[in-house]
């Protein structure tokens, strides 16, 4: 792990380029130059290898902002089993944002190698009560985690295993940049059934099913997208409309 506290000269220029995707999507990609520049001022970056945990429930408040990489947002139950809430991208924001209680023991798991950049909970408040634009685009990204929250609870209450396992697949290639025929994502099948709440026997049945019709294609470390079109139609119709 890499652990950099951003260069306040880097944020009194014109050129914000070195945050990348997060700088044209997502939160920041809905602010002005001058509200990104007041966020990061003071903000911290770290890198995290593949399996890395890079933020638990016992952290303080504070925000992350994917700069690189593809990260799993999960709630841990006291079994050692896992409910996946979000697979997030550059751009995307996760974090605690308050003091609360009670709580919950949740995760955030490196699925490549990533980058975040930390901003801490004071400065988020000090500057959503500064600025009603950075305020309203806070409430804007909230309710999008939120809805993504959501919908991962629904795909764990109602969605068959098929479905869990479907959705899983799509949601990680999408956050790696890898939803397209020929495209592989990586991943064993031990650490798919954790995503999904499973085991890896099941999930094995399903991922041969998968193969066998023609969507996916199965090698050593993860499986290969050959059909995303069907992969995606199956996993939006989980919720169908109300996705």
């Amino acid at each position: 792990m890499q652990w950099n506290v951003v260069d306040p000269s880097q944020t009194t220029s014109d050129d914000l380029a070195w945050l990348g995707e997060a700088r044209r999507q997502g939160f920041f990609g809905r602010l002005t130059d001058d509200l990104v520049r007041s966020a990061v001022h003071g903000a911290h970056r770290e890198e995290f290898a593949p399996g890395t945990v890079g933020l638990r429930w016992e952290d303080g408040p504070r925000s992350a902002i994917v700069l690189r990489g593809a990260l799993r947002t999960y709630l841990a139950f006291p079994d050692g089993g896992q409910a996946t809430i979000r697979y997030l991208r550059p751009g995307d924001m996760t974090g605690i944002f308050a003091p609360r209680q009670p709580a919950l023991a949740r995760g955030l798991l490196a699925i490549e190698r990533s980058e975040l950049i930390f901003i801490d909970g004071a400065r988020m408040k000090e500057l959503s009560l500064a600025d009603p634009r950075f305020a309203w685009e806070l409430v804007e990204e909230m309710t999008s985690i939120l809805n993504a929250a959501h919908r991962a609870l629904y795909i764990r209450a109602f969605g068959s295993m098929r479905q869990r396992v479907v959705s899983a697949i799509v949601e990680r290639a999408t956050a790696a940049g890898q939803l397209a025929s020929g495209r592989q994502v990586t991943g064993t099948q031990h650490e798919l059934a954790i995503a999904v709440g499973s085991v890896r026997e099941v999930v094995a049945s399903v991922l041969g099913n998968l193969k066998h019709e023609g969507l996916i294609d199965i090698r050593r470390g993860g499986v290969v997208i050959v059909d995303p079109e069907r992969l995606v139609g199956e996993a939006q119709a989980v919720i169908g409309s109300a996705s």
